[in-house]
């Protein structure tokens, strides 16, 4: 199994197969009682559903899901406001031809195994990138999407520096595009190996890829893409201090480009897409540009004022993977709230057979490959929102702790002599008021929550005056890209024009008055969940409190390499604990790295234009076109970009430069008011979350 709880677990009925007390302890929802600390203590995330279902029979019937809860009004002179709410997506399931939502455990627990089997890598029904669960389909394009072991086995040649295929290739495979490994098997046949006569064979993939089987369930030989590629990672090891391979946090790892670039000599058709530079920094994503996929419509067509307006809605430029253990206590997704929560298929796009992404273009190949999402997508959503964030892995010190819990929920930034110059949010003017209540105190607290369902509940997008952070994302998603995505199949089509609209929550009829902004997240888990912001551009929640700490051009720290191979490969970003992580600033530890002048028109620079564009060394008119046409022209940002060719490029890769497109780092400046001591006060309370 790959959620946060040892393999082997499953529930039947009332009875637990497998008993772990500890873990008994996380996955059990947060109550005060006397002997419970009112001032800490976390569920870690996950669902509220799966975890009211421990123990229970399976006729047992569910209680209402938390988030829908969520509606106008719910918040009203409370402390922890909201201003996104609830879509029941499913109200009607043969209009949408989805099932509808589950009624008791039982139903739960089906489709929770059902979610598991299609992202379990090395399982009998794992899917995998645009090819669904089975690639020899017309609708996943006969395999596009997929590589044959023969071409994975290659690699090692492209790579340079070797004579003969290293004896550590699968772990200089994991390092190379950023990914870890599981504790279950994840086969691939070695050269010369019959996957058939080896149980898939003696390799072992990183969980960023995985073997598919045929449709008798034989193994293929063909490997995939999976969704941990971004969104599980590697926090500390499995053998050390910390949890090792982390589903559901998000990757701060992967380099897909990468992967494609090499797989590209080798024969690998999706490598096309390397042009389309997916990413430019290593462990970021341009997987936001929904604006592409809104280009086919699944009903009507697109007038042309929408279809103008999304070929120069621009690029969301690179942007940082949210952690999916947060999805079962937000009302709405993605960094703008620009989806439901209940919109389940925009999740799993990456997984829809890959004609499926054509709309009506795509005739009736492509309403196979959409009869596959809706067949698997609520499966799927079911098991990623019952992930659970690791617990901290250090001591943490309890007093300071307590005092940050109540500075969190209480402390308000604009109160008197704080004198915060920026404009002043709803709520109580805390951290809380934004990220939500989770401290038992605060979560029975009418005064903070309308009901205690609502514990670690996040739901406000705060107006971008206020936040204040780069604003690429929202100036992308215009009104083009919020009226397309309605008449796109993610958009739920046919909820068009209902109370219960799953289209784009950005649009103006929907939106009404509200300010366009960003979308605070809960904050389970947070500390495994670095660097931050919704373009990942801080390393550390110090610097997310404190805006002048923050580096304007930093690299995170490589893993070592190998005694002798120092020099010959690339490796990832080093995620032992102990030796990479800063507990004080709760990150990962960065080298600043010098500003230096670099030509655009130059196809050797690294993956930066220039620096600072006020330095006198850059070229100011050059940045200003550039950023113009990112931002005024879809796919430029992605295509405008030197190919990466050398070593040196490759570790160039892992700059992040806070003074490139879509990669600023500023906002969130009302935290500067905090002292220092109440920084790391409320520092040391999020290590309990």
């Amino acid at each position: 199994m790959l959620q946060q709880f040892p393999s082997g677990w499953r529930l039947a009925g009332a009875c637990l197969v497998r008993f772990f007390p500890a873990l008994m302890l996380l996955t059990l929802p947060m109550a005060a009682s006397a002997d419970t600390d009112d001032l800490l203590g976390s569920s870690h995330g996950g669902s509220p559903q799966w975890d009211f279902c421990w123990g229970k029979p399976d006729d047992a019937v569910l209680p209402a899901d938390p988030r829908t809860l969520v509606q106008p009004g719910i918040s009203d002179g409370r402390a922890v406001h909201f201003n996104a709410y609830w879509k029941d997506c499913h109200l009607n399931p043969q209009e949408i031809q989805e099932e509808g939502h589950a009624r008791t455990c039982g139903e739960l627990r089906d489709r929770f195994y059902r979610g598991e089997a299609l992202l379990e890598t090395g399982g009998a029904g794992v899917a995998a990138l645009f090819a669904g669960n089975d690639p020899s389909l017309p609708e996943a394009a006969f395999g596009i999407s997929t590589f044959t072991a023969m071409q994975y086995n290659q690699l090692w040649r492209i790579w340079g520096g070797f004579m003969f295929r290293p004896d550590n290739f699968d772990q200089l495979v994991a390092q190379r595009y950023g990914s870890g490994f599981g504790e279950n098997r994840n086969p691939y046949p070695l050269p010369g190996e019959d996957p058939n006569r080896t149980n898939g064979g003696s390799g072992k993939l990183p969980e960023m890829f995985t073997q598919l089987r045929n449709a008798d369930g034989s193994w293929s030989g063909r490997i995939g893409v999976t969704c941990h590629a971004c969104h599980s990672g590697v926090v500390g090891s499995n053998d050390g201090k910390g949890p090792g391979m982390t589903y559901g946090g998000g990757s701060s790892l992967a380099d897909l480009d990468l992967l494609l670039r090499d797989m590209l000599p080798l024969g690998y058709p999706a490598s096309l897409a390397d042009f389309a530079n997916l990413n430019r920094t290593r462990g970021t994503n341009n997987a936001s540009d929904i604006n592409l996929a809104f280009l086919f419509p699944d009903e009507e067509p697109l007038s042309p004022s929408e279809f103008i307006g999304l070929l120069n809605s621009g690029s969301t430029a690179d942007m940082d993977t949210p952690a999916w253990w947060n999805m079962g206590h937000r009302p709405a997704k993605f960094v703008d709230g620009v989806f439901p929560m209940d919109a389940g298929r925009v999740d799993m796009v990456f997984y829809t057979p890959f004609i499926g992404l054509f709309g009506a273009a795509g005739g009736p190949v492509s309403e196979k490959g959409q009869d596959w999402m809706r067949a698997h997508g609520p499966a799927i959503n079911t098991w990623v929102e019952g992930l659970k964030s690791p617990a901290y892995p250090y001591p943490v010190d309890k007093d300071l702790a307590r005092e940050g819990s109540e500075l969190f929920h209480t402390l308000d930034l604009w109160g008197s002599g704080r004198n915060n110059p920026t404009p002043r949010p709803q709520g109580n003017g805390s951290c809380a008021s934004c990220h939500g209540a989770y401290a038992p105190r605060y979560v029975n607290d009418a005064s903070f929550l309308a009901s205690p369902a609502l514990e670690g509940m996040a739901g406000y997008i705060v107006p971008k005056d206020i936040i204040g952070t780069d604003p690429v994302r929202l100036e992308t998603n215009n009104a083009a890209v919020q009226q397309a995505g309605a008449k796109n199949f993610f958009g739920y089509p046919p909820t068009r024009g209902t109370d219960q609209d799953c289209g784009p929550q950005n649009q103006q009829r929907l939106r009404g008055d509200r300010e366009l902004g960003y979308l605070a997240p809960p904050l389970y888990g947070v500390w495994a969940t670095a660097p931050y912001f919704h373009n990942g551009s801080v390393p550390n929640i110090w610097d997310v409190l404190d805006p002048q700490d923050r580096p304007a051009i930093w690299r995170r720290k490589s893993a070592p390499a190998r005694w002798d191979q120092q020099g010959r490969v690339v490796m990832g970003y080093d995620t032992d604990l102990d030796r990479a992580y800063d507990q004080q600033k709760l990150g990962w530890k960065y080298d600043n790295i010098q500003c230096r002048f670099r030509s655009w028109w130059n196809p050797s620079v690294s993956p930066y234009i220039n620096c600072d564009p006020g330095d006198d060394q850059a070229d100011p008119l050059a940045q200003q076109i550039m950023g113009g046409l990112y931002n005024n022209l879809i796919l430029t940002w992605n295509i405008l970009y030197p190919p990466t060719l050398t070593r040196q490029q490759m570790e160039d890769r892992k700059i992040y430069n806070t003074h490139a497109h879509g990669q600023g780092n500023e906002g969130h400046d009302f935290s500067e008011v905090l002292t220092d001591h109440e920084k790391q006060a409320i520092i040391e309370y999020l290590k309990t979350l």
